[in-house]
């Protein structure tokens, strides 16, 4: 429980409440809000998590952030409450561990987190239009008859349109469309200016009404006319609009090469429910030895897998049976891993399992990307993965043994546990056909019906991912090839002084095939490692080779192969009815062989192979 001195909390509610309201001339900090978070644009800094503001526009959350970036470096006690922090002395040891840079960038955080709470307060019903706060001047939105009502010509210019007002009769042009209405009527009438011809009429279930000299409209009729996308969010009071098409269309913008090479894949299968795919994988893997000789050994693994835009279900059959122990990697060395994680366990029962049960592994997995944050797995063989070093759970792992269900919760609680197998398989399938539609539908779903006014940060925020690895400015070309070349260290995060991390790829637009290859290194005081990976084929036939070399320790070759095609099979998200399912520890912590952590069934194969 964080520790909050009650008198500091009320007065620093009161600052809060009492900043929100905008001055009468907003001024931008020097330098401005948008440059000290690191973004180009004010546009940009709007569309990220960090400026989604759903009742202030930019220019007054600027003002905001720059009144309470003086208040901080007058009072830094102002911001405790945001992140915990007891005293002075606190805030700055956390400085010295890299919280924050020094305390500029501390008070630049906590006036961020101080908007954000006043944002949250703010009962004022509100709009977003395309992922920017609408501002009105004098005349808020309110509630009518259960409809947000909004000003119409604050409304209408935010849209763009031509506002006109003749005895009663009240007209919003745009794009060469008239909408008309009329105050205290219950229609509305859309007409095509060119040929005059009326396109649509609307029976309005809240007439149109004037107040304070202000005409009100019914935000949804009004909206829709015009042909956006209208949703609520009711935790914030907030009328969420948007252009789907002009936002599929601006994220598209950035991928024309991209989508060129989507087209060109193979177009059958797109009615089928979804993709069988099956991917066969093989390890060779030596331990070098100066003394007692070298050692190879093998292993062989099939992965069956069912996939739509909704789920993945998933069998594995594997021969493990020659690896040795030092196959699997330790995480004793690894900090905060617990020895009942999910993956020490999986990989300590791997290694104490005798070689009878590794010849013939089978596993079984399924989920989906509801936002549960789970996926089942069912794999008697590892039923030993209950008897922990500090907890043993032998009803469990009996349950286990006699084909019980787990229920692992993965760390990703925001996309589900299967999302990249779905996302590849929209693609694949051609049910989404450009990356723009792919991000959109995935936004929407990662709503989950009640969080839209985050819509535009997440698909802008997935957009700026895509680009960094595959946007036009990386392309060069040459005929209907393209190839982008880039150094991945500061994506990655990499020391360039320890490691070494880049990817070569080329993109055929003429017959949508891929190749290319990426390798990495790190070096330390102790070991010196080098993983190169080169693949090619198309979206649904894929080959890899992966190759890792330890100096010295040894070196692992694993080809892959995967091959898919439509099916009317579709995926089944969950164990069979009348299944004993079982939970997996959830305050486990659940890592890779690098420390990182596991998001989701996809993460778990490549692991776990």
């Amino acid at each position: 429980m964080k520790k909050r001195n009650r008198f500091a909390a009320a007065a620093l509610a009161a600052l809060l409440l009492a900043g929100s309201a905008p001055s009468a001339l907003a001024l931008d900090a020097t330098p401005p809000m948008y440059q000290q978070f690191g973004y180009d644009s004010a546009e940009d800094f709007t569309r990220s998590y960090l400026g989604n503001f759903v009742h202030f526009d930019y220019d007054t959350a600027s003002d905001m952030f720059r009144r309470y970036v003086q208040q901080l470096h007058a009072d830094p006690s102002l911001g405790f409450s945001y992140f915990g922090l007891e005293d002075m002395d606190m805030l700055y040891r956390y400085i010295d561990y890299g919280q924050w840079k020094d305390m500029d960038d501390y008070c630049r955080q906590a006036a961020r987190e101080m908007i954000q709470t006043a944002d949250y307060r703010s009962e004022q019903l509100a709009v977003q239009l395309n992922g920017q706060a609408v501002k009105f001047p004098d005349a808020q939105p309110e509630k009518a008859n259960n409809r947000t009502m909004v000003p119409f010509r604050a409304i209408a210019e935010a849209l763009g349109a031509e506002v006109d007002y003749n005895a009663g009769a009240i007209t919003a042009k745009k794009n060469g469309q008239t909408l008309a209405f009329s105050l205290g009527g219950k229609q509305l009438t859309i007409t095509d200016d060119s040929t005059g011809k009326v396109i649509k009429t609307t029976a309005v279930d809240s007439a149109p009404y004037k107040k304070k000299g202000r005409t009100y409209v019914p935000v949804r009729f009004f909206a829709e006319g015009f042909g956006l996308t209208v949703q609520w969010e009711n935790s914030v009071q907030t009328a969420v609009l948007y252009d789907r098409d002009a936002l599929i269309a601006d994220i598209d913008s950035h991928f024309t090469v991209l989508n060129q090479w989507l087209k060109a894949q193979p177009s059958y299968g797109q009615n089928a429910k979804a993709l069988s795919s099956t991917i066969n994988v093989s390890t060779d893997y030596t331990l070098y030895d100066s003394i007692a000789g070298d050692k190879s050994y093998r292993a062989s693994a099939k992965i069956n897998a069912l996939t739509d835009e909704n789920a993945a279900e998933v069998h594995l059959s594997a021969d493990l049976s020659d690896l040795p122990s030092e196959y699997y990697p330790n995480y004793s060395s690894i900090p905060f891993v617990t020895d009942d994680s999910f993956e020490w366990s999986i990989f300590r029962t791997l290694r104490s399992s005798d070689k009878s049960t590794l010849k013939n592994l089978q596993v079984d997995l399924c989920g989906s990307d509801s936002g549960a944050g789970c996926f089942y797995m069912r794999s008697p063989a590892l039923s030993e993965m209950y008897r922990g070093t500090e907890k043993d759970r032998p009803e469990e792992r009996t349950a286990m043994k006699n084909g019980a269900w787990v229920n692992v919760a993965t760390m990703d609680t925001v996309f589900g546990a299967t999302d990249f197998a779905e996302r590849w398989s929209e693609l694949a399938q051609g049910k989404v056909n450009t990356v723009g539609e792919s991000i959109v539908i995935n936004s929407e779903k990662n709503t989950y019906g009640y969080e839209w006014s985050k819509l535009f940060a997440d698909a802008y925020e997935e957009c700026r991912n895509w680009e960094a690895l595959a946007g036009d400015s990386l392309f060069t070309r040459s005929g209907s090839r393209y190839t982008a070349n880039m150094d991945l260290r500061d994506m990655l995060g990499s020391d360039p002084d320890t490691s070494t991390s880049t990817i070569k790829y080329t993109l055929d637009t003429s017959n949508g095939s891929i190749s290319g290859s990426t390798s990495s290194s790190y070096t330390n005081w102790y070991t010196q490692s080098i993983t190169t990976i080169e693949f090619s084929g198309k979206l649904r036939s894929l080959s890899f080779t992966r190759t890792e070399q330890v100096k010295n320790k040894s070196k692992l070759v694993r080809k892959s192969t995967l091959t898919a095609s439509p099916t009317d099979t579709a995926p089944t998200a969950n164990p069979p009815k009348g299944s004993k399912i079982i939970l997996w520890d959830t305050e486990s912590t659940y890592y890779d062989e690098d420390g990182n952590e596991i998001t989701d069934m996809s993460d778990f194969l490549s692991t776990f192979l």
